[in-house]
C-alpha cells in the first residue's frame, strides 16, 4: 500500500511540473487538472496520517491483551511469550489442569477466560484473577480370586464389582500479583462419601524460580507423586509409593516451605506436620514433626528426547502421638480403591520415627517413555519391654513403568513439578471431523517388601521382625484421551501376595486379578 501512494505522489509531481509552462498559456483545463492534482495530493496526506494513528492504536491494543497473560505466567512485556506446559511458573496448586503443548489461552482484561480450559475471572489491571476448576475421577471394576485360595477366615473376600468416587475435586485459585491461593474441597475418596479438605495454602513467588508456601499442601516428593494423578499411567501408584509418602507428605499435610524450579532443575523443601483432620481428642503432645526433601535435574531436553534423574527423601522426627503411644502402619490396597482390604501390612508398630529415600529415573524417545523408582522405609522403634526385642526395621520396594502413545504424541515435561505429564490429542475426537483423540498403551511392574527381620517357621516375636508381606503387581492398560480435559482408562493386575501370619506358619497371601476402569474429566 506504501509503494501505491508513492507512485500517486510521484505521479502528482510530474503533472505539476508539466504544468508549470503550460500555465502561463493560462488554459482553464490545464488549471483545473491542476487543482484536482493538489486535492488528490491533500487527501493522501490525510489518509497516510490517518493509517499512522491506526499502526499506533493497534500496538497498543495488542500490548493491553498481552498484559494479563504476561501478570499470569509470571513473564515481563520485556520477557514477551506466553506461558507453555513444560513452563516452571506453572500453577502452584497440586491440582494443575490438563497439561497441553499449546500455549494457554490468554485472559481478557476484565472480563472470563479459558486458559486450559479453566474458567478464569480477570480484573481490569489484570493484577487479580479468581479460577475454578474440576477434577472427576469415577472408578469401576473388581476382583477374581477364584475358587483356590486360603481360608476365609485369614484372608479377605475381596469385592468382586464395586465402583468409587476416588477424586472430585474443586480447585478454587485467587491470585493477585505474586500472591496465589489454593483451595480445594475433595468430595471423592477411599471410599467415597466424606467430603475433606485436599488443599488449603497460601503461596508467594518473590522472584520468578521460587515459590514459598504454607499451609495444607502435598509436598513435591518422589517422581510418581510429584506427577498430577490426571496424568497417571495406571489409575494408582504403585504400592512402594503410597505406602511411603504417607508418612511425612501425602494429601492434606501442614507443610510451610519453598521450591526452586527451572527448566533444568527441581529443588523442593518443607517442614511438615499433621494431616488435616487430625486432631481429636486422643491426641498428645507433641504432635507428628518431620521433613521433605527433592532434587532433579532434566540432562537431557530435545524435541525427541527426554533424560530425568532425581532423588527424595524424607524424615518424620517424631511420629504422632496419641494418649496410647507413638505407632506407625506401613500398608497399601493393591493398587486398586474398589476394596478397601489391604493386603501387606506391617500393623501398629510402636515407632519414634521414620525415614525414606530413593532415586528416581525416566526417559522419553519421542511417543515411548519409562521411568520407575527404588524407594527405602526405615523406621526406628521404641523400647517394647526387657522381654521384646524392638531393632530397627527397613523395608523397600520399586516399580518400573512403561508407556507408548500408539497415535505419535509424546507425553510432555512439566518443569513445574519434574514430572511428565500426559500426551496432547494431534486430533480431538469429534464426530463431525472424524478426530479420534489419542491413544496410549502402558505396562507396569511394582514391588513392595514389608518383611523384615523374620524367618519362615519362627514367630516374628521371637525374631524381633514383622510379616508384612510382600506383594508383586504385574499390569496393563489402555488409555484414550479423547481431548485435554478427558480421559477413559481400563486396567488389568494381576496381583501376587506372599504374607505368613505372626507365627511365620501359615500363608495368608494370595493370587488375584483385577480389572477397573476410570472416567475422568479436568480443567
Amino acid at each position: 500500500m506504501t509503494r501505491f501512494f508513492a507512485r500517486i505522489l510521484l505521479t502528482g509531481t510530474m503533472l505539476s511540473a508539466v504544468a508549470d509552462p503550460v500555465r502561463a498559456q493560462e488554459d482553464p483545463r490545464l488549471a483545473a487538472i491542476e487543482a484536482q492534482i493538489r486535492a488528490l495530493q491533500a487527501e493522501l496526506g490525510k489518509v497516510r496520517r490517518d493509517l499512522n494513528a491506526s499502526n499506533t492504536e493497534l500496538r497498543a491494543a495488542r500490548q493491553a491483551r498481552a498484559r494479563p497473560a504476561e501478570l499470569a505466567s509470571g513473564k515481563t512485556p520485556q520477557q514477551g511469550g506466553t506461558q507453555q506446559a513444560s513452563s516452571p511458573s506453572g500453577p502452584t496448586s497440586n491440582v494443575a489442569p490438563p497439561s497441553t503443548s499449546a500455549a494457554a489461552t490468554p485472559a481478557t482484561a476484565g472480563g472470563v477466560s479459558f486458559p486450559m480450559g479453566r474458567p478464569t475471572l480477570t480484573s481490569n489491571d489484570g493484577r487479580t484473577s479468581l479460577a475454578v476448576g474440576l477434577q472427576l475421577h469415577y472408578d469401576v471394576g473388581g476382583y477374581f480370586q477364584g475358587n483356590r485360595r486360603p481360608d476365609t477366615r485369614l484372608v479377605p473376600r475381596l469385592n468382586t464389582f464395586g465402583e468409587n468416587l476416588r477424586r472430585a475435586r474443586i480447585p478454587v485459585v485467587f491470585k493477585y500479583e505474586d500472591f496465589t491461593v489454593n483451595l480445594t474441597p475433595d468430595f471423592g475418596n477411599t471410599p467415597d462419601g466424606t467430603v475433606r479438605l485436599y488443599e488449603a495454602n497460601i503461596n508467594y513467588t518473590p522472584i520468578k524460580p521460587l515459590t514459598l508456601t504454607v499451609g495444607y499442601f502435598k509436598p513435591w516428593l518422589t517422581l510418581q507423586d510429584s506427577m498430577s494423578s490426571n496424568d497417571f499411567f495406571f489409575l494408582e501408584r504403585p504400592s512402594i509409593v503410597e505406602a511411603s509418602r504417607v508418612i511425612v507428605a501425602g494429601d492434606g499435610r501442614s507443610s510451610a516451605g519453598a521450591r526452586w524450579v527451572g527448566d533444568r532443575y527441581f529443588l523442593a523443601a518443607y517442614l511438615t506436620g499433621a494431616p488435616f483432620n487430625s486432631q481429636n481428642p486422643a491426641l498428645a503432645q507433641p504432635q507428628q514433626t518431620g521433613a521433605t526433601l527433592r532434587v532433579a535435574g532434566r540432562p537431557l531436553a530435545t524435541d525427541d528426547w527426554d533424560v530425568h534423574a532425581g532423588f527424595s527423601a524424607s524424615d518424620a522426627f517424631r511420629i504422632q502421638r496419641t494418649s496410647a503411644a507413638q505407632t506407625l502402619t506401613v500398608s497399601d490396597r493393591p493398587e486398586l480403591r474398589i476394596d478397601n482390604n489391604q493386603l501387606v501390612s506391617t500393623g501398629a508398630l510402636n515407632a519414634r520415627s521414620a525415614y525414606t529415600y530413593g532415586p528416581e529415573f525416566a526417559l522419553r524417545w519421542r511417543n515411548f517413555m519409562l521411568q520407575g523408582e527404588y524407594i527405602k522405609i526405615g523406621v526406628d522403634r521404641t523400647n517394647g519391654g526387657a522381654t521384646v526385642r524392638t531393632p530397627g526395621l527397613e523395608f523397600s520396594g520399586g516399580y518400573a513403568e512403561a508407556s507408548w502413545v500408539i497415535t505419535g504424541e509424546p507425553r510432555r515435561y512439566s518443569s513445574n513439578g519434574a514430572a511428565f505429564g500426559g500426551p496432547h490429542p494431534k486430533q480431538p475426537f469429534w464426530l463431525r471431523t472424524g478426530g479420534y483423540g489419542a491413544f496410549e498403551a502402558v505396562a507396569r511392574y511394582s514391588h513392595i517388601d514389608l518383611n523384615d527381620r523374620v524367618t519362615r517357621g519362627r514367630s516374628a516375636v521371637s525374631t524381633g521382625g514383622v510379616y508384612g508381606g510382600a506383594q508383586d503387581v504385574y499390569a496393563v492398560g489402555l488409555n484414550w484421551y479423547p481431548n485435554d480435559q478427558l480421559r477413559f482408562m481400563l486396567d488389568y493386575d494381576i496381583i501376587n501376595v506372599d504374607r505368613l501370619n505372626a507365627a511365620g506358619t501359615t500363608q495368608v497371601g494370595q493370587r488375584i486379578q483385577a480389572v477397573a476402569l476410570r472416567a475422568q474429566a479436568a480443567f
